[in-house]
């Protein structure tokens, strides 16, 4: 998975436009925690399945979830790529935080959005906790 996609154009969102988006951007979202999720799965038994075996007998198992976390590594960066093209930053994997380029006072800002919120919104939810641990 690529780490960085850039805003791509110079779209500059406005609460209202960023909420109109949500329905279409809410399943793209929602479509990239679950296989981000997927994803870690398949990576934690592939590297269970690897731990045993050896270099002159590898593990056929492994070699399938190698593959596998592969296609659902190029999945989500297919959905990343999919934001990007509407100038949308996808900022924690993991739990669906996206930022739409914004304008506040004059400066570009980012507008935050997760799934779980109503709406965009200027603050970070630093809040957010992921499997156990703060964000930082």
């Amino acid at each position: 998975m690529s780490d960085e996609y850039p805003w791509l154009g110079r779209r500059t969102w406005t609460q209202t436009e960023a909420a109109a988006a949500l329905p279409l951007v809410r399943r793209i979202v929602e479509d990239l925690v679950l296989t981000y999720r997927r994803w870690q799965e398949t990576v934690e038994a592939f590297e269970y399945a690897t731990s045993g075996s050896k270099a002159d007998e590898p593990n056929p198992d492994a070699e399938q979830l190698m593959v596998n976390a592969q296609k659902r590594a190029a999945e989500i960066d297919g959905f990343r790529a999919e934001l990007a093209q509407l100038d949308i930053r996808v900022t924690r994997v993991e739990c669906g935080v996206i930022a739409f380029r914004s304008e506040k006072e004059g400066e570009a800002v980012p507008l935050f959005w997760m799934p779980g919120t109503a709406a965009p919104g200027y603050d970070c939810p630093e809040s957010v906790t992921v499997k156990g641990t703060s964000n930082s």
